[in-house]
């Protein structure tokens, strides 16, 4: 009976290293696809941004300071909320993450929140609560949110990422890309 039991222990652990090592390819595959999308849609999408300014590395918690105003910016996150404002334009509350080298997001521990306003509405079967965009623009001062300073930016480009499995892309809560909001 001790011989049996070595055997089966050892057949577990050989068996959980197959499987470990049979989802590891597509879960990189998965994550090195999805870093390709985002980073060929805000590279691609750069010829239709109205600014040459270059970008900034900034996170929200810098762009408070004096000095950051009119910077240019890329910052990613998800919605938290939506707002419309006077003068047909919209603006979203957003929470900080950022991208790691296998594209894959990640939402930093120190939680920090920014506004983006822009001229115009979107899609609000495309841009919703939570849904996670990268925003490129210039930071145009700051308000407070929840007693908290956060940065607020003007919006030039918002592009629009996806989390749905492939081949589900054409329905619209799979759309990633740029997106123009409607007109005013």
């Amino acid at each position: 009976m001790p011989l049996h039991r070595p055997l089966h222990i050892a057949a577990l652990l050989c068996t959980a290293a197959l499987l470990a090592a049979c989802a590891t390819p597509a879960d990189r595959e998965a994550a090195t696809a999805r870093h390709s999308v985002a980073t060929a849609g805000l590279e691609g999408g750069r010829a239709a941004l109205a600014s040459k300014d270059p970008v900034v590395d900034l996170s929200p918690a810098q762009a408070l300071a004096p000095g950051a105003r009119g910077a240019r910016v890329r910052w990613s996150g998800g919605i938290n909320a939506i707002e419309s404002r006077d003068g047909a334009r919209q603006c979203f509350t957003l929470l900080h993450a950022t991208f790691d080298a296998r594209g894959v997001l990640q939402w930093p521990r120190d939680a920090q929140n920014f506004v983006a306003c822009g001229p115009g509405h979107y899609d609000r079967d495309l841009v919703a609560q939570f849904t996670l965009v990268s925003l490129e623009g210039h930071v145009t001062g700051q308000q407070m949110l929840l007693d908290k300073p956060v940065p607020v930016m003007e919006i030039e480009a918002l592009y629009r990422h996806s989390d749905c499995v492939r081949g589900s892309e054409k329905t619209p809560e799979c759309y990633a890309g740029y997106l123009r909001p409607q007109s005013p």
